[in-house]
């Protein structure tokens, strides 16, 4: 793959994308307006705006304006196939599948239009990357990784993939989401290699979310008493409909507990005005940053499981029954995880199931 060439592509699709962004509204006062003519309305321009992901229609009278530079409609239809290069890491089949409908209806509608050079090249680029994706490959980063390269290595890819959610989680200040995948890669990770440097990440999470729920439980006789006392200040309507859906938005939080209780959730979304949830959040909190202190202080996590699954995985290709069978035993003895230990099972043709 050629990122260069990738590069210069989105760069060239951002111009274009700049350049035909909007109809050019000109007043007779020199203003410029950017925006798109939706219609008329008696003496005024209805004319739609867009300020970020924020669309809205502003009037402008028709005696006001000198000139309107329209734009074309393959421009227009062009602009919403800006975002679609380069694509996010991790798209899935059907994804890349979606985007390059999108940009072959373009092509069909428009085929005079001088984008249409544009949207081939990234129909180009889209196709080389859906053949890997479609093959059992992954977009990570800006690394296309083959099907072959995947499973030889799928053990070291795998943790690069999921430490690189929990983080990304933790920068958006998605505490309870960093929490709730950490949960999922100790499982399935175990030892790795790189588990001591999660974990201290993860005591850090785990004492701002305590602290967070502390605070909220210290307050919650406050607040209460609080919107108690803004109630009491309203006429008997509004607080007849205000008491009426908080009645209702406590009994869908009431709900929402006890559905991921009942479903064994580890961590429970806890809500602000719901004492139980926060009560059940702050005891696993407790208990976590226990086990995760404990751990760190008695083990060693030095353990290169991503080493062991690539070797033994090598060793699969050939061998008889009892050679796979010991290599098997092996990365059992060295702590690979039940997820891979089936993985590697499948690839020696030895699979229990």
């Amino acid at each position: 793959m050629n990122f260069r060439n990738l590069s210069l592509l989105a760069a060239s699709c951002l111009i274009f994308a700049q350049a035909a962004a909007a109809d050019m509204i000109v007043l007779k006062s020199g203003e410029k307006i950017n925006g798109t003519v939706i219609r008329e309305d008696g003496k005024n321009y209805v004319v739609e705006v867009k300020l970020g992901t924020i669309r809205d229609e502003k009037l402008i009278p028709r005696d006001d304006v000198s000139y309107i530079d329209k734009q074309k409609a393959d421009e227009k239809a062009f602009v919403e196939l800006e975002g679609l290069l380069p694509t996010p890491e991790l798209l899935s089949k059907e994804a890349y599948e979606a985007r390059t409908a999108k940009l072959e209806g373009f092509v069909k509608a428009y085929p005079e239009s001088r984008k249409v050079r544009v949207v081939k090249e990234m129909l180009d680029v889209l196709g080389e990357e859906h053949a890997v994706v479609a093959a059992g490959g992954i977009k990570f980063g800006e690394e296309m990784v083959s099907a072959d390269d995947y499973e030889s290595n799928a053990y070291e890819y795998d943790v690069r993939i999921a430490e690189k959610k929990i983080k990304d989680s933790v920068a958006r200040r998605d505490l309870l989401g960093a929490l709730r995948k950490f949960s999922e890669y100790d499982v399935k990770f175990g030892q790795s290699e790189s588990n001591q440097g999660m974990a201290a990440l993860i005591l850090q999470v785990l004492k701002a979310y305590r602290h967070s729920l502390d605070e909220n439980l210290a307050s919650l006789e406050r607040r209460i008493e609080k919107r108690q006392s803004g109630l009491a200040s309203m006429s008997s309507e509004d607080r007849s409909n205000t008491e009426l859906a908080l009645k209702e938005q406590m009994e869908k939080l009431e709900k929402r507990y006890m559905e991921e209780k009942a479903a064994g959730q580890k961590w429970i979304t806890p809500d602000a005005f719901h004492k139980q949830s926060m009560d059940e959040a702050l005891r696993h909190v407790t208990a976590e940053i226990s086990r995760i202190e404990g751990r760190q202080a008695g083990e060693s996590l030095e353990i290169p499981l991503a080493e062991i699954y690539r070797i033994a995985r090598s060793k699969l290709v050939d061998g008889t029954e009892a050679e796979k069978k010991k290599v098997l035993d092996e990365a059992k003895a060295n702590r690979l995880t039940e997820f891979y230990l089936q993985k590697l099972r499948i690839c020696a043709g030895l699979d229990e199931n």
